[in-house]
């Protein structure tokens, strides 16, 4: 069991940072590049690259190079599902705290995914780690 405890744990830790939660929040939806996903978040080049390479090295992200850019997506979305149930947890038990509770509920809804036709979109698309044969 102490294993499973320090898996836990790691898991935890990378969710521990704000700025961290910051990174997944901008990445919920949608697939960006570094220079995308440092505008939604207002972090510095350096501190977005490391962080983003911390996510990465945990698992929660996946990336790929196109060219000069690397693209970064939620890899595992029980990370984003995580995130969303807290909010919505925190935003019940917020009252009184009109301005807080805006901002969680805003937050919840945008970490909710986008499904279509009422399928898991990250069953249907291929890892972003993962290189599709081209068809000529």
């Amino acid at each position: 069991m102490h294993e499973v405890f320090e898996s836990v744990a790691r898991y935890f830790s990378v969710l521990g940072e704000p700025t961290r939660l910051r990174i997944l929040h901008a990445l919920c939806q949608d697939e960006k590049c570094v220079n995308d996903i440092i505008q939604a978040t207002g972090l510095a080049q350096a501190n977005a690259s490391r962080h983003l390479g911390l996510m990465y090295q945990a698992g929660m992200l996946s990336r790929r190079r196109e060219g000069t850019q690397i693209f970064y997506k939620v890899a595992d979305p029980m990370y984003v599902e995580l995130c969303r149930t807290v909010s919505i947890q925190l935003i019940s038990r917020t009252e009184g705290a009109s301005a807080t509770r805006e901002n969680l509920t805003h937050f919840a809804a945008e970490m909710q995914p986008r499904t279509s036709s009422g399928s898991n979109p990250t069953q249907s698309q291929p890892p972003a780690n993962r290189k599709e044969k081209a068809s000529v």
